[in-house]
This record gives C-alpha cells, structure tokens and sequence, in this order.
C-alpha cells in the first residue's frame, strides 16, 4: 500500500489544482491594478509638475516682457484737430480687460526698436477653452492712420482737456498669446490722488508755460496712471495652490 505522502506527491506531479489557479489568477490581477494604479498615480503627478513648471515659466515671461514694455512707456502725444483747432491728445487706454499705450521696446525683437504700438488684452482662447492673455504689437501708425485705428472721437472735457475715445480691443492673426487656461484678467491703473501738477484753466501761477497763446490749457498734463496692475487668474489651482497671480509694475513716465 503507498503512503499518504506518495499519493499527494503523485497528484502535484500532475499540475495545478483549480483552486491553486484561481489564487494565482486572483493574485496576478491585485499586482496588475495595483501597478497600474501606480503608474497612473505617477502620470498625473508628472502632468501636475509640468503644468505648474510651464505656469511658472508663462508668469516668468509675462513678467519680464510687460516689465519692460511698460518700463519703456513713451508719453505719445498725437496731433489731432477738434473743433478745427490743433489739440494735442496722449495715446494711453486702460480699462478691466486691457491696457494700450505706445512703448520703445518690442516684444518680437525683445530690444528697444522705434515706437511700438502695444496691446493687452483678455479674449477667449483660440483652443475653445477659458480665456487667454493676448498681445498686439506693432510698430505705431502715422498720425493720420491713428483715427479710426486707434481713436474714435475726441471731446473736451469740463477742465478744457481733450479726452479722447478709443475703440475695442480686437484679436488679429499676427496677435500672441502670452497666456491661456484662464479663468479671468483684470486690469487695474493706480492714479494720483490729484493733479498737482497741472493748474485749473484760467489760473494765473508762474507756470504759465502749460498754457497756450489763446489762453486754453495745453493737454500735456501727466494723464498716464503711477503703474499697472495685473490680475491673473487660471481656471485651475497651480503648483503654489493659488489659481490667482498679481502683476504691479511701476510706469515710470507717469511718476
């Protein structure tokens, strides 16, 4: 008679019992999700690093580009005629959603090349998702050429000064995104508190220069703001868990 030992010997000889594969089974597919769960853990973490490392490098540029561009802010005054008489009006526009004015430095050249006419501005994005942070940036028209393109109409104000109405700010193929995946943009132009700097119409002080011959106040008052401020906000959390980021930088041709 064979022993017990012999005949359980004899039956692992002969393979794997049902039960022995359905642990086996059963253990394979615990590691199988449990690895892909790793791997796609780790997928999304290294999509998390390189969204918040390219955040970092959109706000790095934008940054350093308006930084310069608005350091270079050139008080442009173009020569128009109101009421057919010569005015002098400056080539500044700021609201919410954006800012134009006329800068020495170009975006394309990164370097001072002539008097640019500069644009930004907050648009849908052109992938359909959000909004998105756009620069024009071209070199500044002729003086004819800036009615119409640029200004409106022109009025004058209750202090005898010439306000001048621009029009909307408008996408164009040549126009750069500077950045997309937003939620928001905000614009904002801190002013003095009061023009110390420019007297009433009509007020006898020894800084008659500012008047002209006809007694009218010239327009060359400082009308640009003391510095811009830009509010961005992505429709996502970033690397810092803030979906906002402010930008204040100083123009110093309106200190």
């Amino acid at each position: 008679m064979r022993s017990v030992t012999g005949r359980i010997r004899d039956r692992h000889d002969g393979g794997f019992t049902l039960m022995e594969l359905l642990v086996s089974i059963t253990l394979m597919g615990l590691i199988a999700v449990a690895i892909h769960s790793g791997f796609r853990l780790s997928l999304s973490s290294w999509e998390r690093s390189e969204k918040a490392l390219q955040r970092q490098r959109t706000l790095h540029y934008v940054l350093d580009l308006i930084s310069r561009q608005v350091g270079s802010i050139v008080p442009y005054y173009s020569r128009q005629q109101l009421d057919g008489a010569p005015v002098d009006v400056l080539l500044f526009h700021g609201s919410a959603q954006g800012v134009r004015f006329v800068s020495s430095f170009s975006s394309d050249g990164r370097a001072a090349d002539g008097l640019r006419l500069v644009e930004y501005f907050l648009a849908d994005s052109p992938n359909g998702e959000g909004k998105a942070l756009l620069i024009n940036d071209t070199a500044l028209p002729e003086n004819p050429e800036l009615v119409g393109k640029v200004f409106t109409s022109f009025s004058r104000s209750a202090d005898n000064f010439v306000v001048a109405e621009f029009g909307s700010f408008v996408s164009k193929p040549d126009s750069n995104i500077l950045a997309q995946d937003l939620a928001d943009a905000h614009f904002e132009f801190p002013k003095k508190d009061k023009d110390e700097d420019v007297p009433p119409p009509g007020t006898s002080n020894p800084m008659m220069a500012l008047f002209n011959r006809k007694g009218r106040a010239s327009n060359k008052r400082n009308q640009l703001p003391l510095g811009l401020h830009l509010k961005l906000t992505w429709r996502e959390t970033g690397f810092f868990q803030t979906q906002d980021f402010l930008i204040a930088v100083p123009i110093q041709a309106g200190i």
